[in-house]
């Protein structure tokens, strides 16, 4: 999958062969990974969880979670026409969350749902240490209201992520006025 700057492979970006963890890049950069993904013993099915990314506060900041969770579905619904069930979980601690970990649930809750995941449930999961962490599962189905709610899902996020890409690059090529400048500025 390929979409202007994001892209999904195997580990160390070679190729992807299912049942290995998928690799989200951002041009040459490694954004995140989703360590697991387990193929059902009939092949029909697979389970994705421990999503991973190497920054979390940029993550979030440029809203990148649900256009990635997007991608991955929509990356193995595509290269895998045999899979016609994808179960997620979404478990992992954030840091910045200590004590909101029931909106970070409900937040990962409507992520699911509007890519059209089926059964979405919330569950607490005893934490060494840590009470109140949730696991957020359900599973997506290839038919066509899932299809529908991820394309339009997929729509709406690749735009938002363009328009962020280019207001920061209009940014960055703004030339940063001198201190000589500011200064003549004051008088």
């Amino acid at each position: 999958m390929t979409f202007e700057r994001l892209h999904l492979t195997g580990p160390d970006g070679r190729p992807y062969v299912l049942g290995e963890r998928i690799e989200v890049h951002d041009r040459s950069a490694l954004i995140g990974r989703v360590q697991s993904v387990t193929p059902s013993p009939g092949g029909d099915a697979v389970r994705i969880e421990n999503f991973v990314s190497t920054d979390a506060a940029d993550f979030r900041a440029k809203a990148l979670p649900k256009l990635v969770l997007a991608e991955v579905v929509t990356f193995i619904a595509e290269r895998y026409p045999s899979i016609h069930a994808i179960g997620i979980e979404l478990s992992r601690d954030i840091e910045g969350f200590e004590g909101r970990q029931a909106t970070l649930a409900s937040a990962r809750a409507e992520i699911l749902q509007s890519i059209g995941t089926a059964n979405v449930q919330v569950t607490p999961k005893p934490h060494a240490g840590q009470a109140g962490h949730f696991a957020v599962t359900g599973v997506w189905h290839y038919d066509e209201a899932s299809i529908a709610a991820l394309s339009a899902v997929l729509r709406t996020q690749r735009e938002a992520y363009r328009e962020r890409q280019a207001a920061e690059e209009a940014a960055a090529a703004t030339p940063r006025p001198t201190l000589r400048q500011l200064l003549r500025r004051d008088r």
